[in-house]
């Protein structure tokens, strides 16, 4: 009885590096390039196009959220101890509308004197009081 092989498994049988054979070679290789991919795709962030009004609106955020950490930068540091994101949202509107206060309230004369710039926001976060 003479059983005669497929020529193909053959070659992926035989032991090359280090007693692996050529089949673990390739899937070591495969699964190598495939973390190195994934790694590459989750670290490296890629442009999409976007709409113009998504990047209007993602640099309107991003102009907010610099004035507002400021603002949070010169809160006292025995102040932040007890503070949380609604007690901070709380002192920076005080603050705002205190300093909007003492330089008057009209409209016209708020976009000459504002003190605060462009940091204007709405917040419907319900603060205790």
């Amino acid at each position: 009885m003479n059983v005669e092989e497929d020529p193909e498994p053959v070659w992926l049988e035989t032991v090359t590096i280090g007693g692996f054979r050529v089949w673990h070679i390739i899937a070591i290789c495969l699964g190598i390039s495939l973390s190195i991919l994934i790694m590459v795709c989750c670290c490296i962030r890629f442009r999409i196009p976007r709409t113009k009004q998504e990047i209007e609106a993602d640099y309107q955020r991003k102009q907010i959220t610099k004035k507002f950490r400021e603002k949070l930068q010169q809160i006292k540091n025995s102040d932040m101890d007890e503070m949380d994101l609604q007690k901070a949202i709380a002192h920076i509107q005080a603050d705002y509308l205190s300093a909007q206060n003492s330089c008057g309230t009209s409209d016209a004369d708020n976009a000459t004197k504002d003190p605060y710039g462009s940091l204007k926001f709405k917040s419907n976060i319900q603060v205790p009081a």
